[in-house]
């Protein structure tokens, strides 16, 4: 989707929030000061999140690459080591994908754009889209919480390294559950949407 680079009507304040958090899109309500506590524990949690899915990527890649050299260059495997990989694998996933959701990096296959010419219209499917998309991530993360919630009192652990897989299932509801805050986000902005995207 291809974003105007026109910034008229946008204060300076939000100009700078919108440049350090790297996304064009904001909140309907987010704060003009950049400097409010809101404003920051935003960019922490943005920043938080590249961490960990920079942090889960290069493990991924060394404990792979350490697994392929010892098997077929050495014939031998490192115990437990595929597991751990799958964990930071898991990981990765849940958290990159709901930074894709707030980056709206997510594969669409919408022909609204080119189909529906009147902006009124548009808006109503884009609305209508967003609802649904709100309702049925919620009621993942629902489903995510029950699900970790049940695995905690069976206080499972993994088959080879015995590692409690509340660290591990913990992430699906966090995932899912930023999934749908940022869902929100998107769908706010449509029902509410800037003086620039209501002129498109």
């Amino acid at each position: 989707m291809s974003v105007s680079n026109d910034r008229s009507d946008i204060a300076d304040d939000d100009i700078a929030l919108i440049d350090d958090l790297g996304v064009e899109h904001l909140p309907p309500d987010f704060p003009k000061n950049k400097d409010s506590a809101f404003a920051h524990f935003w960019r922490w949690k943005l920043r938080a999140q590249r961490f960990v899915m920079v942090f889960c990527g290069v493990m991924l890649t060394i404990l792979v690459g350490i697994q392929v050299v010892t098997r077929y260059g050495f014939g031998f495997s490192f115990f437990g080591i595929e597991e751990l990989a799958m964990f930071f694998a898991i990981w990765l996933y849940f958290i990159g994908g709901a930074y894709g959701a707030w980056e709206r990096g997510h594969i669409s296959a919408s022909l609204v754009e080119l189909v529906v010419r009147r902006t009124l219209i548009r808006r109503g499917i884009h609305i209508l889209s967003g609802v649904i998309t709100v309702f049925l991530s919620c009621w993942m993360t629902v489903w995510a919480v029950q699900y970790t919630v049940w695995n905690i009192s069976r206080g499972t652990r993994s088959m080879e390294l015995g590692i409690p897989l509340f660290w591990v299932h913990t992430v699906i509801p966090l995932g899912l559950g930023l999934m749908t805050l940022y869902f929100l986000i998107d769908l706010l902005s449509h029902i509410f949407p800037t003086k620039r995207e209501a002129q498109k």
